[in-house]
């Protein structure tokens, strides 16, 4: 065969693996290797160095290798050319990559096969070192055996490289194996072999198979089958959910992925269902109470299809959320969740309502503000041991999520403006007005006009002009806030930046198309900043205080270069504020910020296709009429929102409808 590279395979293994996985493999080939002998069995014997007088008597020494030994067919001329070639596929269809042989190379420096199998009329040897040049096979001698061996393999594991197996007992390398290959043995179809851990001086031993039963430290309680659709190609995935109670495991409870019965990946199950983060306990008949985890194995064709070759992950997305995801890690974990809860639904259930009165406790006693939002609260999705901080930033979240629900849902009201005011409503709105003097009703009509007004000549200019050219972009930006100008030579009267937002009109600074940076003469159509209290500055220079680019683009433009994408326009001045490159408007110092600074980017615009592709791009999120795009930017902690030209009037008509309604101006 052509010659590989195989200390550079076994280098350029980059994986999550242990000196565990290994073991697996071998385990595995030696089940595979016995197929359904009824006495099967695998012996996996620890080698130890010396142990040094001052250790002590009762010490461990360090693991120098490890033999694995089973009586299976042997290593027969078939297996041997399978080994003999590279990402062999001769146990395709036993989940076999032709890959494992590499695993044992990255833990062991040395790795040498013993074995005896039988031909058709005689029984032969076969004894070979696992090569680390470029043949796979070195030092092969075969010839025949004695006339009373019997068939088997010794894998002998030696040379540990540095590091590589810290455990040392033999009890905490058996659970930590059996839990890596745990579905062999509730398989009816094929009963695993005997398989023992043992000592090389046979001082100890341990039966993996005695771990498993009613009585023991492991008991399997059930399976379920969940189903699957893939969204690509509609096909019905089928997968099965194996469910154990761990006894003696401290670990939290976890749902495991398998593929070709070997773990793969494993994640916390409370990461979906949080009632099973704390500690599960049961009383037994004795009266004592015993700690166990509960461990969820996910089997299924599509997994062993779709394992990596060294068997540490999937060729499948990982969230669901990803771009061609049609079938996730954590839709299949997901699923199996729920299949556990429901083995131990009283227990979450009980739990659950625990949660419950904790968070009706902390409303009723410390948070009452936050009565009318408990319906909003997904108490789902709330972890068991939750703190009262972390409660109050759930509600906080609750009330801005409604507000912005109610905030879509403002057209609903423009459809009952023409009903009755409740009687109650109309007294408290006269009493308040009953104590505005008439100067300052005055100013208030002047002001709610000069509103509509604004309203009035924003529409107009988002029509063509007579002689079907668009308006400028600076004719929208100067009615919006002047260009050229900023809050220190601007009048409040003078500028409209409630149009786009009203907390805009109580920043501390803004400036509209000047360049404040140090460094150059780029300049944002609108830069804001603001305090940090309430999202208003009160003239400190805070680090923390909120920031907001704007960014205008002419109404009616349809054709963009991929340098104009606005959005990324925004994005690099808000880096460059960021990256403390703007200055106070005396140019005295930078306007502090840092890492944790939050940003709000606009950007004013027609949504037109190229837009939409931009927003797509940046992982926008569009509202239901498509009028808007939304979303969160990690790297520049900002928030991000696109808006259409007729949706920020719509809007501010929206915010100032019922006041043009009761000064009876035509909405």
């Amino acid at each position: 065969m052509s010659k590989i590279n195989i200390d550079r395979i076994v280098s350029d293994l980059r994986t999550r693996t242990t000196y565990i996985t290994p073991l697996v493999e071998a385990v595995c080939n030696s089940i595979d290797a016995i197929g359904s002998k009824a006495d099967g069995k695998v012996d996996i014997v620890i080698k130890r160095a010396e142990i040094l007088p001052e250790m002590g008597g009762r010490a461990l020494a360090d693991i120098i290798g490890i033999d694995v030994i089973d009586n299976g067919i042997g290593f027969t001329e078939d297996n041997r050319e399978s080994f003999d070639t590279y990402r062999s596929d001769m146990k395709v269809k036993q989940g076999g990559k032709g890959f494992g042989r590499f695993m044992y190379l990255k833990y062991f420096n040395d790795v040498r096969i013993e074995s005896i199998y039988r031909t058709d009329d005689e029984l032969r040897f076969r004894n070979f070192t696992f090569g680390r040049g470029n043949n796979i096979i070195e030092n092969e001698k075969e010839g025949l055996a004695a006339e009373n061996a019997k068939t088997g393999t010794i894998l002998h594991l030696a040379g540990v490289k540095k590091g590589a197996i810290p455990d040392k007992g033999l009890e905490v390398i058996a659970r930590k194996l059996l839990e890596k290959i745990l579905v062999f043995f509730v398989d009816p179809k094929s009963p695993a072999p005997t398989i023992r851990i043992i000592e090389d001086d046979n001082s100890d031993a341990i039966v993996l198979n005695d771990y498993i039963g009613d009585d023991e430290d492991i008991v399997f309680i059930g399976s379920s089958p969940i189903d699957i659709i893939d969204k690509d190609s509609g096909e019905l995935l089928n997968f099965n959910v194996q469910i154990y109670k761990i006894y003696y495991s401290q670990a939290v409870s976890r749902v495991s992925l398998t593929a070709n019965k070997r773990e793969v990946t494993d994640t916390a199950l409370h990461a979906y269902i949080p009632e099973f983060q704390e500690t599960l306990f049961e009383v037994d008949k004795n009266g004592r109470q015993r700690n166990y985890s509960v461990k969820a194995y996910v089997i299924g064709d599509f997994l062993d299809k779709n394992v990596t070759v060294e068997r540490d992950g999937f060729t499948i997305s990982k969230d669901e959320g990803e771009l061609l995801s049609s079938v996730s890690e954590k839709s299949i974990e997901r699923e199996a969740a729920y299949v556990v809860k429901n083995k131990f639904l009283e227990e979450m259930s009980r739990r659950f309502e625990e949660k419950r009165q904790r968070v009706e406790n902390y409303v009723t006693h410390k948070a009452p503000w936050n009565r009318t939002l408990m319906s909003d609260i997904d108490l789902e999705s709330m972890a068991m041991g939750i703190s009262e901080q972390e409660m109050e930033m759930r509600f906080q979240k609750a009330k801005f999520e409604k507000e912005q629900r109610i905030y879509l849902e403002l057209k609903e009201i423009e459809a009952r403006q023409d009903e009755e005011t409740d009687e109650s409503l109309s007294q408290q709105v006269s009493e308040l007005v009953d104590k505005i003097s008439s100067t300052s009703k005055n100013d208030l009509v002047h002001y709610v006009c000069t509103r509509k007004k604004v309203i009035d000549l924003f529409d107009l200019l988002r029509k063509r002009k007579d002689d079907g050219s668009a308006t400028l972009e600076r004719d929208i930006h100067n009615l919006i806030y002047p260009m050229g100008k900023n809050s220190e030579n601007t009048e409040y009267e003078d500028h409209n930046l409630w149009l786009l937002d009203e907390r805009l009109v109580f920043s501390t600074f803004t400036a509209s198309d000047q360049s404040n940076f140090k460094h150059d003469n780029e300049a944002p159509d609108l830069a804001v900043f603001f305090d940090n209290r309430n999202m208003y500055r009160q003239g400190e220079n805070n680090s923390c205080s909120p920031v907001c680019v704007v960014e205008f683009k002419r109404p009616k433009r349809t054709i963009y270069k991929e340098e104009e994408n606005p959005i990324n326009q925004a994005c690099h001045y808000a880096r460059k504020i960021l990256d403390v490159e703007y200055e106070m408007p005396d140019g005295i110092e930078p306007i502090k910020t840092d890492k944790n600074t939050p940003v709000y980017i606009y950007v004013v615009c027609d949504i037109v296709p190229k837009i939409q592709r931009f927003a797509a791009d940046a992982e926008l999120v569009s509202s239901p009429d498509g009028e808007r795009f939304f979303g969160y930017k990690k790297s520049y902690n900002a928030y991000v929102e696109v808006v259409s030209y007729r949706s920020l009037i719509e809007t501010a008509k929206m915010r100032n409808a019922i006041f043009f309604k009761k000064l009876g101006l035509n909405v």
